[in-house]
């Protein structure tokens, strides 16, 4: 049987084809969006959204960097929580062209606004606010490749495929190590009980300082802290579905530096002081720990900071006091670190043989402290499972209990299993301990994490 085109079908077809070859040596439009620090309410995030799907939050001070695969209208908005709507503005995306974006939060009546500008056609004010932008401080696109779709997890990897408009857009959190993706290599990584909670009035502050190394070019990698990278992550799921924190109520950085943990701490200390008591915060950090060999207070350490150097790191007692500053309904730190100048791999203080027994500080408001080990031990891996010991057991009482459990009971278990578990495996002792505010001190073991 033959099959006959007619020549305007051929015609179609031809030109159906061009216009796929040609598609795919387009070049790519690039968009930048700056937001600079001198408007009031600086200290806000903003939301941006593409076609009413977040995509990610910008700081003050930051320079994003976006690739469009293709050509079409793309709806970009300024969300701001709490204002009456969002800013929105249009672009024609055309391949090969640049469009430069300035995001801002102005004072309103009693509120926060968003603004969105687009200097495009103004390519003088362009220049001057864009100057300064390099591929060394920009976030940027990874390569085009074929990512999953993620339309549910904010803040992550994300691509929005649209066949009437712009078709593909692929984000990397500026959170997140270009590098790095959460390692879903454990048991307690995957089948996160979903409470299907959404708490307003939960905060969570995440660190996982792993890479020291890359940040200070006289460490070896053994220096780094294994796992800590994953140990954040895998907290941040458990925040997100099972405590039912918001994802905007999340603070979430991995191998932070001095000035970003220091940042981060400001602004949680700023979000307790404007919810009026009622913040219930929960704080997780894996990481390196070190004490002052003299002074024996504890540090917890940056990834830009030696270990020669403790003092340059956060005070923990400085630290806790900003968490209970201000008045708060509950304040809950974990902390998979120790600071007798151990770690998980080796020590930043190992070459030298220092183990210094860390002072055990008074806390004042009402705030718990789950910490990993005591006195002299060290934290370490649980590497079968990828994931910090201490952390390991946290989340499988998480996972277990799915959050419905007391205080009290759920120390006993981290406790009861850690000390067991580092004995079998590690051959080495390994203690968790809970050091409570005086305020509370008789009333902690009966307060419920879900």
């Amino acid at each position: 049987m033959k099959i006959l085109f007619k020549p305007t079908l051929l015609l179609f077809i031809f030109f159906l084809l061009t216009d796929i070859a040609l598609a795919q040596t387009k070049e790519p439009a690039t968009i930048y969006i700056y937001r600079p620090s001198k408007f009031a309410y600086r200290f806000i995030d903003v939301k941006i959204d593409f076609f009413d799907e977040n995509v990610c939050q910008i700081k003050k001070e930051s320079k994003l960097k976006y690739t469009i695969f293709s050509e079409g209208r793309l709806k970009i908005s300024a969300v701001v929580p709490g204002a009456p709507e969002p800013k929105s503005i249009v672009l024609n995306i055309k391949s090969g062209n640049t469009y430069y974006l300035s995001i801002e939060v102005l004072t309103g009546m009693n509120s926060a606004l968003p603004n969105i500008t687009n200097l495009s056609n103004t390519p003088d004010i362009a220049q001057k606010e864009y100057d300064e932008i390099t591929d060394d401080n920009l976030i940027v696109l990874e390569e085009d490749i074929e990512y999953p779709v993620i339309t549910d997890l904010p803040n992550k990897n994300v691509v929005i495929n649209r066949t009437d408009t712009v078709t593909k857009i692929v984000y990397v959190d500026p959170n997140q190590d270009k590098k790095y993706s959460f390692k879903k290599t454990s048991d307690v990584d995957i089948n996160i009980p979903d409470n299907q909670l959404n708490n307003e009035s939960r905060f969570a502050f995440i660190i996982g300082n792993e890479d020291y190394s890359s940040n200070q070019g006289d460490l070896s990698s053994e220096i780094n802290v294994d796992f800590a990278r994953n140990d954040a992550s895998a907290f941040k799921e458990y925040a997100l579905k099972t405590l039912g924190i918001p994802a905007n109520n999340i603070i979430f950085m991995l191998d932070a530096t001095t000035g970003q943990m220091k940042q981060g701490i400001s602004k949680i200390n700023l979000i307790i002081k404007n919810t009026q008591g009622k913040a219930e915060v929960f704080v997780f950090y894996a990481g390196h720990g070190l004490p002052d060999e003299q002074t024996k207070e504890a540090y917890l350490i940056p990834v830009d900071v030696s270990g020669k150097n403790a003092s340059d790191g956060i005070k923990l007692k400085d630290f806790y006091a900003r968490l209970t500053e201000f008045p708060s309904k509950r304040v809950t730190v974990f902390i998979d670190a120790c600071f007798s100048g151990g770690a998980r791999n080796q020590g930043l203080l190992a070459a030298r043989g220092v183990k210094v027994k860390p002072k055990e500080d008074l806390l004042n408001g009402d705030i718990v402290v789950f910490t990993a080990s005591s006195g002299e031990q060290s934290s370490l891996p649980y590497k079968e499972k990828q994931h910090g010991f201490f952390t390991y057991f946290l989340l499988k009482k998480l996972q277990e209990s799915k959050g419905e459990i007391t205080y009290g009971e759920f120390s006993k278990y981290i406790n009861d299993n850690v000390t067991l578990q580092s004995a079998l495996i590690n051959d080495k002792e390994q203690s968790p301990q809970v050091n409570v505010s005086l305020s509370i001190e008789n009333e902690w073991a009966g307060f419920i994490l879900k």
